[in-house]
């Protein structure tokens, strides 16, 4: 391991408990009275509380505080959304510890941690899974969100798959008993941004209901790149009896994604206004800043998707020591592409050369979760125990359309760099493929505590997949090499413990082993009959801590290997690809005085390929760096309220990204980028109107690269200015 770098930070880790003194911490959202919950108040949370006195509803079958826990999970509440004016998901899991995330249109919204990106970053949806994340994140307003949960690393959770990097858990509002709330929140930006949300919950001793909906729509920030969204859900409970609780929710979403697939790279000889501080090329390619808002896309270009979740939840607590759960869901969705996507400057003609490319979605996913939880005591030690039954079934169907009359390098037409028209779309040769997913599973979850001060957890998950997929030519004849039939028996396992050092400080350890989705190792096979999961192993230690009710922080030191084999050509041998990543995170929040809060975070990554296979360039590409993992992520952030002896409150927020590489081959480099935001909010008891700034000091950056897109990159917005108004009565 990098020695160094660790050593140093577990210095700087320890280091607050012996600095630090006391003041009480705000109180927990689900212990407010009915009375507060319709009078909230969010002052303070911009620095954001660590949330680990809280119980996570992700990776935690025994209901422990998140002190209690070995492993990292981090938490954003919707305090914190709502002060910090985060808008989507997207900008609330950036916000975490160590997360990196990108905005192509091909996958919207893709995630980077701990030295791992794409599809072994997972994406839950109310803890169910949501499938590959390259297949089936988008876009959605935090308006009906309770928080957004991150179990990072490998890890074994209680209903679903768990990623090499980490699981992102999007909770959402439900209907809650007791309680009679009117939630508005309207807001209006730059480039004619403007969001209208409306939530309403009515319940009483036996029944409530909740109804969430809302709508956006922006010009967006590049020409031709309007964008907009609907999303409405609606939650019933119903609690016939003391012991037993019904839940029924449902969610339908439909977007219109921005139609912005990036900006060309270009010789710096042939820039109009070059800009050196974006990327770092082996040729002279830049940035041209004259080219900044230009849309390379065509005029009737499409990145829409429709979903719709329905989810049943039962809830039976059989005795104050046994708790049954059940839950059934259907997810179904449509998606659709149509657009130019690759753009490539042609330095012969000085044009921009342009593909068309045409993808449809049609996925239906179904599934049933049984849970059982039980308490108990046998020789002299308490325990727990959790059993999870899971079955589900994701049929996915695929539409593929291509340009038969481009060119030999795919290019199917050309437009000027500085003035595009932009064209329509024509009509491309179609084909389809098919797939199935099958899986059934048996977790098991035991918690045992040998003193009052140490705890030991372990969780196995035994599963056997079933795989089915039809790869389809364009003349509708059946793939060689490419369709499967195939069913897989796999096992993951976890590990870990918990020692209470101090009153409220907890030392943790874990070892897990896992596997990442077997689809996403495809495209690493020519013979996809080889095809096998992967092997993840993952060892953490850490703290946990609250110091004098004043302030709150972790840290952890891991090390994740990855193998997943593949193979190159027919008749070649099946190979290893191997990544190692070790790190350091840590996070603090600290209140200085009722009115006063400093929060921040930093993350140390080093990862490496010891041996790597890249299908994009169909290279190898040894002891290479993997794409977007910078080695350094910091975030900070600080709080003042009752300005002048006025509701008022100022905060600023401060992050920055180190360098991280843009291909396989590592020879195009995303440069470090640094943004600073604020706001000024004005609040009662019953609305707040915020002022926020983003990216003041209009930082031109590219936070993200799409690897098969090499001679382009998606830049970052300008400066953008918002008003908000939110009332809760």
């Amino acid at each position: 391991m990098t020695s160094n770098y660790l050593r140093a930070a577990v210095l700087i880790g320890f280091a607050p408990i012996y600095s630090i003194a006391a003041e009480p911490v705000e109180e927990d959202f689900f212990e407010l009275s009915l009375e507060q919950l319709s009078h909230i108040r969010v002052t303070g949370a911009a620095v954001r509380s660590l949330n680990l006195d809280n119980q996570p509803f992700s990776n935690n079958p025994f209901d422990h505080s998140n002190l209690q826990i070995p492993a990292s999970i981090d938490v954003v509440d919707h305090k914190t959304i709502e002060a910090r004016g985060l808008n989507n998901v997207v900008e609330v899991v950036e916000s975490m510890v160590g997360v990196l995330s990108g905005e192509s249109p091909s996958e919207p919204y893709s995630f980077s941690m701990r030295g791992f990106t794409r599809n072994s970053i997972g994406v839950l949806y109310d803890g169910v899974s949501m499938g590959m994340s390259t297949l089936n994140m988008r876009p959605q307003s935090t308006f009906n969100l309770e928080r957004v949960e991150v179990v990072k690393g490998a890890s074994v959770l209680n209903a679903a798959d768990g990623s090499a990097g980490g699981t992102v858990n999007i909770i959402t509002k439900k209907a809650q008993l007791n309680s009679n709330t009117t939630d508005v929140h309207t807001r209006y930006g730059r480039y004619n941004t403007q969001s209208y949300n409306l939530g309403f919950n009515s319940g009483g001793d036996k029944h409530a209901y909740r109804v969430d909906v809302n709508y956006h729509s922006s010009d967006g920030w590049v020409d031709d790149s309007d964008s907009d969204s609907l999303s409405s859900s609606f939650s019933y409970l119903f609690k016939p009896g003391k012991d037993v609780k019904l839940r029924f929710y449902t969610n339908y979403s439909e977007d219109n994604l921005p139609a912005y697939w990036g900006t060309p790279l270009v010789p710096s000889s042939v820039a109009q206004d070059p800009s050196t501080s974006v990327v770092e090329t082996a040729g002279d390619d830049v940035v041209d800043l004259s080219t900044r808002f230009n849309n390379y896309n065509v005029a009737d270009s499409v990145i829409e998707s429709q979903s719709h979740w329905l989810r049943l939840d039962a809830t039976w607590d059989v005795s104050k020591d046994t708790e049954i759960k059940a839950l059934s869901y259907q997810f179904k969705a449509d998606r659709l592409w149509k657009n130019a996507e690759f753009y490539n400057y042609n330095a012969t003609n000085d044009n921009v050369e342009r593909d068309r490319l045409y993808i449809g979605h049609d996925r239906l996913a179904k599934g049933l979760q049984l849970s059982l939880v039980h308490q108990f005591t046998a020789f002299n030690y308490p325990q727990k125990v959790a059993f999870d039954y899971l079955t589900s079934t994701n049929d996915f169907t695929r539409d593929l359309g291509v340009d038969f009359s481009a060119n030999a390098d795919n290019v199917s037409d050309t437009v000027a760099l500085l003035n595009p028209v932009s064209g329509n779309f024509g009509s491309v040769d179609l084909r389809q493929d098919k797939q199935v997913v099958i899986t059934d599973a048996l977790v098991a979850h035991h918690s045992i505590a040998l003193s009052d001060k140490f705890n030991i957890k372990s969780s196995v998950r035994l599963e056997r997949t079933f795989f089915d997929r039809i790869y389809i030519n364009f003349d509708n004849s059946i793939r060689e090499r490419k369709t499967l039939d195939k069913r897989f028996n796999q096992e993951r396992y976890f590990i870990g413990a918990t020692y209470q050092v101090l009153d409220e400080s907890y030392l943790y350890a874990h070892y897990s082993r896992q596997h990442d989705p077997i689809e996403d190792a495809l495209s690493l096979y020519y013979d996809i009959n080889n095809l096998e999961a992967s092997d993840i192993d993952q060892f953490e230690l850490g703290m946990k801590s609250i110091v004098n009710k004043k302030t709150e922080w972790s840290w952890a030191l891991y090390h994740i290997d990855k193998t997943q084999s593949y193979q190159t050509a027919d008749g070649d041998p099946v190979r290893d690809n191997h990544l190692d990543s070790e790190g350091f995170e840590t996070a603090i929040k600290h209140s200085f005085s009722e009115q006063f809060r400093v929060g921040g975070s930093y993350a140390f990554t080093n990862a490496q390929y010891d041996e790597f296979y890249d299908t994009v360039s169909v290279s190898r590409q040894d002891n290479s760096r993997p794409v977007n993992v910078p080695e350094h992520i910091f975030h900070s952030w600080l709080s003042i309220n009752d300005v002048f002896g006025l509701p008022l409150e100022w905060g600023l927020g401060y992050r920055y990204v180190s360098a991280r590489y843009a291909n396989a081959e590592n020879t195009t480099k995303l440069k470090a980028f640094n943004l600073l935001h604020g706001f000024m909010a004005y609040q009662t008891d019953s609305y707040r109107i915020a002022l926020s700034a983003r990216n003041i000091t209009d930082e031109v950056y590219a936070p993200w690269s799409d690897v098969y897109y090499p001679n382009q990159v998606a830049l970052g917005s300008p400066r953008t200015i918002e008003l908000s108004f939110r009332a809760r009565f």
